[in-house]
């Protein structure tokens, strides 16, 4: 690992520690983007957070989905900027753990209790205890579509094992981003971007 790494690495980690998903988002997003204003992509957050009109998942959708148009971008769903905050505002588009960063982000500033959850293949949340698919426009789901989701990603019949819908800890979130980095870097065959994201998981274990 380069010692230059290390600083920025460590702080990936410690925003991840102190459950602050998009500032650790948007430092992972800093090594490809060295020159990116964090505050001011947080201050996007507050502005969409603004905008939110009650203490329903639906309040959230109808700003985050529906008013400003966010969702998965599925033409060019491999595409590393999907998974970088900072792009994932610009373009409105991204994959279903970093629009999972945005709700989580928007929502608890907004006041909603937010909460990841970690499917196998796919990303959700909690948003005032209802289950909502970022990606799929922020469309609420029960087990059965979860289940389906499931299938959709990994292959095989529909299936859910209810530990999957448990909310994980931010920590968990970031290093499943991390891991979603590698793979597409390493499929990619960047070397000097799967270093850096080895060094940030190296940081959160």
């Amino acid at each position: 690992m380069r010692p230059t790494l290390l600083p920025q690495a460590d702080r990936v980690a410690g925003y991840a520690r102190q459950d602050e998903p998009g500032r650790a988002a948007l430092e992972i997003a800093r090594f490809a983007y060295p020159d990116l204003d964090s505050d001011a992509y947080l201050s996007r957050l507050d502005v969409l957070a603004g905008e939110v009109q009650g203490t329903t998942h639906l309040s959230l959708r109808r700003v985050i989905s529906i008013a400003h148009g966010f969702g998965g971008n599925f033409d060019d769903y491999e595409n590393p900027d999907n998974s970088f905050l900072n792009r994932v505002l610009e373009t409105r588009r991204g994959i279903p753990i970093s629009l999972s960063v945005l709700w989580i982000e928007v929502g608890r500033r907004a006041g909603l209790e937010m909460q990841g959850v970690g499917v196998p293949g796919h990303f959700l949340v909690y948003a005032a205890g209802q289950l909502v698919d970022p990606f799929h426009y922020g469309e609420a789901i029960g087990s059965d579509e979860a289940a389906s989701l499931v299938s959709e990603a990994l292959g095989g019949p529909p299936r859910l094992d209810r530990r999957w819908l448990e909310p994980v800890e931010t920590v968990d979130l970031i290093r499943r981003m991390l891991r979603n980095l590698e793979t597409i870097y390493r499929r990619l065959d960047d070397e000097v971007s799967t270093r850096w994201v080895l060094a940030c998981r190296d940081a959160l274990d």
